[in-house]
């Protein structure tokens, strides 16, 4: 523990992590430039030196220390932070400041602005528009010609119910209960299936006092999880448990009234809310909670090096003995072990599994490939394919461009056009819902290759530069990354 203790301080490379909290002080030396200094510059026609020499500055971590550090570092770090400071604390004229402040809160209004104007709305998500309320999700089916929508919200609503309690008539909202606003609201899965879900307002509650942070699985364990499986000769069945949180007993005592979703005879009355709704602050610690006590039921225990890597002691009919695993990434789990379905039968007798469990045939966007080695034809191995998560995203890709009379380019020599350098692009910015959807491609690129095409990541980084200010150049640079992966698709 005390190893662990000692690694969740520091970043990958070994160096202390801590987290700014506030500027708590300020100190002026004996070498920081005075008014008079300046002054004499201007009036010699000599620029004034830009420095910020013989200030130290004092800074409060989250983990209660303190620390001073000179103006420079702090400037570097935290600009606004140190320019709202001396602003408050009417330094703001000094000359260490008064070169570089009223720059720095200039660019802090117009972050502010446009954080504002560009983020406000989502518009798509891995190319795929997103409705922002039942009436426009049946709208978008109306135009495609699919249910996919319609299915997603008629899905959840049925599933949702347990969250509730509705109230008999003339029955009172107990005391110390707090109305919350509930809405649906729609997202699209890593492999493009639609979801619609039904959350709470938890911006409208009190924040808990308690740890509300519920982690996932890392990428690396499920990686290492797939090399044990082959190294002991295990099996693998994975399963999704069926809306997850609602099998958690909410924390907050909370009540919303029932909209149209619900149906026209229950629409308007007061309901309470149960169960661990999403959208609620302490929902997904809810959740982790009462899934790892059932883990706990069955004899398993978490990982130090990574909390959602649960494991038991096991012995194969042989006498080899082993460890048997389960990989939870929030509601999806991973089973490994040479009786896998009766880890599973065990958990269903606490959970519904969506569609029972299978061999994972996909597993968090990628394609999960068994095969056989022609020499050791007796040996199961294990692989991850982005192959089919590429092939959904070109599609995507295509049906966008399409709608616009474009086409994806001819056959590229490299993900980039030859010669093409971003950083020197001046054609026009984008617009905000060309930004948006420009952010999207450039998360599909960036999973594809957590999923294993590495021969795009330098490409992708390059573009990656420019989600903030995007321009037209940037976006027509990003669509050949679709096509070399397209031409590729077996790397």
């Amino acid at each position: 523990m005390i190893a662990e203790a000692i690694y969740n301080q520091v970043d990958d490379n070994g160096f202390d992590k801590v987290l700014f909290k506030d500027i708590v002080g300020h100190h002026k030396g004996e070498q920081a430039l005075i008014t008079s200094d300046v002054q004499n510059a201007i009036n010699a026609n000599v620029a004034p030196i830009r420095t910020t020499k013989g200030w130290d500055i004092c800074i409060e971590w989250r983990d209660g220390s303190s620390s001073w550090h000179p103006m420079n570092e702090i400037r570097n770090s935290f600009p606004l932070h140190l320019a709202e400071y001396a602003v408050k604390h009417g330094i703001q004229e000094e000359p260490a400041f008064k070169w570089w402040i009223k720059e720095a809160l200039r660019r802090k209004k117009y972050m502010i602005k446009a954080a504002q104007t560009r983020y406000a709305r989502r518009t798509h998500k891995f190319g795929i528009k997103l409705p922002n309320s039942v009436d426009e999700a049946l709208a978008i089916d109306r135009e495609t010609n699919t249910t996919y929508w319609f299915d997603a919200i008629q899905k959840e609503m049925k599933n949702v119910k347990v969250a509730f309690k509705f109230l008999d008539p003339g029955e009172r909202v107990p005391i110390g209960y707090k109305w919350i606003r509930c809405h649906l609201i729609f997202d699209v899965k890593m492999d493009f299936t639609r979801k619609a879900r039904y959350v709470a307002g938890g911006h409208m509650t009190d924040p808990p006092s308690t740890l509300t942070y519920s982690s996932v699985v890392s990428r690396d364990s499920v990686r290492i999880g797939f090399l044990l499986a082959a190294l002991n000769d295990l099996d693998l069945l994975a399963a999704d448990v069926g809306n997850a949180y609602l099998n958690a007993p909410t924390r907050e005592h909370v009540y919303t009234t029932a909209g149209l979703e619900f149906g026209a005879e229950l629409q308007g009355k007061p309901v309470l809310i149960v169960r661990a709704l999403y959208g609620l602050k302490t929902s997904g610690a809810a959740w982790r909670a009462h899934f790892a006590q059932t883990l706990h039921e069955l004899n398993f225990q978490s990982c130090l090096a990574d909390p959602d890597v649960w494991f038991r002691p096991a012995l194969k009919a042989n006498g080899f003995q082993y460890y048997e695993y389960i990989l939870v990434y929030v509601d999806d789990l991973l089973v490994l072990s040479h009786q896998p379905a009766l880890i599973m039968k065990d958990l269903e007798a606490y959970y519904r599994l969506k569609d029972g469990f299978e061999k994972p045939k996909r597993y968090l966007g990628a394609e999960v490939i068994e095969w056989k080695f022609p020499d050791s034809a007796d040996k199961i191995h294990w692989g991850l394919s982005s192959s089919q998560y590429v092939k959904e995203a070109i599609k995507n890709v295509e049906t966008t461009l399409a709608q616009n009379n474009l086409k994806l380019p001819p056959r590229c020599s490299t993900p980039l056009p030859s010669g093409y350098r971003p950083e020197l692009d001046a054609t026009p910015l984008l617009t905000d819902e060309a930004i948006n959807y420009f952010q999207s491609q450039i998360s599909i690129l960036r999973w594809a290759i957590e999923l294993g095409r590495i021969d795009i990541y330098v490409d992708v980084a390059r573009l990656s530069h420019y989600l903030v200010n995007p321009r037209q150049g940037h976006l027509s640079a990003d669509f050949p990354e679709f096509d070399w992966c397209d031409f590729y698709g077996d790397v």
